[in-house]
């Protein structure tokens, strides 16, 4: 159940929902995403290195081919990883609340 639904009148739902559009709100929540997507991004990288540092390494013959599949899946699983992982700790730290600059410190 969202925050948004455990209201018990119309006026508090008006209430929460002029606050939490107000231009304030929407600054928090877009630097609460950034730092979201910044950490799983770089949490990210670490799962796919080994994928990503065979691209450089330089064999001759069929190794263009190889190393284009294995920057597609080195791509693939970092996109994979850092959409699940920031589509949940969004719905854990961000949605359907109202943020103040102290509780950005909880995404870390």
């Amino acid at each position: 159940m969202s925050t948004i639904d455990r209201f018990d009148n119309a006026l508090q739902r008006a209430v929460f929902m002029a606050q939490y559009r107000s231009s304030r709100q929407r600054l928090l929540r877009f630097v609460g995403v950034m730092l979201i997507v910044g950490k799983h991004g770089l949490r990210g990288l670490l799962y796919v290195w080994p994928l990503t540092l065979l691209v450089f390494v330089d064999f001759p013959g069929v190794w263009n081919v190889i190393r284009l599949v294995l920057l597609v899946l080195a791509a693939a699983a970092w996109s994979r990883f850092v959409y699940g992982s920031v589509r949940d700790d969004y719905r854990r730290f961000i949605s359907d609340r109202l943020l103040i600059p102290a509780s950005l410190r909880k995404v870390f």
